[in-house]
């Protein structure tokens, strides 16, 4: 006889932050906890990444085309998704601005707002030139390459998010031309303008709560803004 299987009926709703689709989903069980444990223990963050999103479709009802996910998606989802299956909060120590003493947090995972779009994405390069951006899918992330330097990691990045190259006689759809091409593009580009596409990355959408604290050492009020999956565990 079959044993039983359990908690297969919790089920729970979130937005989806790029396109504020809502979905239902359950909390993860022994199995995917097991996947998830295996692959941070391997410290590769994208094996980690793999594993976290392999996570959210076994969790997520809807069928979700999981290439079009931006990396806030998957910060989010994953969070709400670990809220429901471990606990609504998180305790991490966090480190005094005044005397440098580690002290204890308490973060209410389901008070952690949705992030919010800020961007439309469309850049004035010229009186004449459009650049339409998109920001990054959790993908872009798997083929950045970990040897390059931030800067040039940064420049990839950027490369990815643009979508299409606007001028008066031609329309570039920026994914049927070449990196080389790309990047002359970007090259070419001045400090003023390259400034409000790189002003579109730094402003993508992403986990953040502000939080206070008493330092345990010195009794200081401490303040402090967390930001993407990593600040909030």
């Amino acid at each position: 006889m079959a044993l039983p299987r359990l908690n297969d009926k919790p089920k729970y709703d979130l937005i989806i932050p790029s396109t504020e689709q809502k979905v239902r989903f359950r909390p993860y069980l022994v199995k995917e906890e097991k996947v998830l444990m295996m692959a941070m223990e391997t410290k590769d963050q994208k094996q980690a990444l793999n594993a976290v999103v392999d996570t959210i479709l076994a969790c997520v009802d809807e069928n979700l085309d999981k290439q079009t996910l931006k990396v806030f998606d998957i910060e989010y989802m994953f969070l709400m998704i670990r809220s429901k299956s471990v606990g609504e909060s998180s305790e991490i120590n966090i480190k005094c601005d005044s005397c440098e003493e580690m002290s204890p947090c308490i973060i209410h995972l389901d008070d952690i707002p949705v992030p919010k779009m800020n961007h439309d994405g469309n850049i004035k390069i010229s009186d004449e030139i459009n650049l339409d951006m998109n920001y990054p899918v959790w993908l872009d992330m798997l083929d950045m390459d970990d040897s390059k330097s931030e800067t040039e990691q940064t420049f990839d990045l950027i490369a990815a998010c643009m979508q299409v190259l606007s001028t008066p006689e031609t329309r570039y759809e920026m994914k049927d031309e070449s990196k080389e091409e790309i990047q002359n593009f970007i090259d070419s580009l001045s400090s003023n303008q390259f400034e409000h596409i790189k002003d579109f990355i730094e402003e993508m959408p992403r986990l953040e709560k502000t939080e206070t604290f008493i330092c345990v050492g010195c009794g200081k009020e401490n303040t402090v803004t967390l930001r993407g999956l990593d600040d909030f565990f």
